[in-house]
């Protein structure tokens, strides 16, 4: 059985089946893949993912993992993961799947906004994972100007 498990989480990332691993996040594009976290804007207040240094990265790739452990104990992505952020530090590395995750926690933290701001309008989809708050909390802000 733990043979099988092993297997488990790269065969549901390859089909697309698992919820968070979502190939329906990713489009191509003239032979290229477009990843949703190559936004050039991300939102006043915070930084893009590509502006967070490799230890801002890294230290929020360990903050979600940890979160997502946290909210979702039995879930199967904690194994998967994990093993994407395995050795971050030993091959000086920022596995850019959780820069994608990055963005949409971005992204449901602007919809929260506007939702609050307006009347009533309803928030993210109870399907997406990444409304909790905690998750926002991850989120780098823009350094202030003195």
């Amino acid at each position: 059985m733990s043979s099988a498990l092993s297997r488990l989480p790269a065969r549901r990332i390859l089909s697309g089946t698992s919820p968070v691993f979502s190939l329906s996040n990713l489009r191509s594009t003239g032979g290229m893949i477009q990843g949703r976290f190559q936004s050039t804007h991300a939102g006043p207040g915070f930084r893009k993912w590509s502006e967070l240094e490799l230890s801002e990265r890294q230290d929020f790739i360990k903050g979600f993992v940890k979160n997502y452990k946290k909210l979702f104990p039995q879930s199967k992505t904690n194994l998967s993961l994990k093993t994407l952020s395995m050795d971050m530090d030993k091959f000086e590395d920022s596995p850019s799947v959780f820069g994608i995750f990055y963005n949409d926690i971005h992204k449901e933290s602007l919809k929260d906004a506007a939702s609050n701001a307006s009347v009533n309008t309803p928030s993210a989809g109870s399907d997406n994972r990444f409304v909790h708050p905690s998750f926002h909390k991850l989120l780098y802000r823009n350094p202030t100007k003195a």
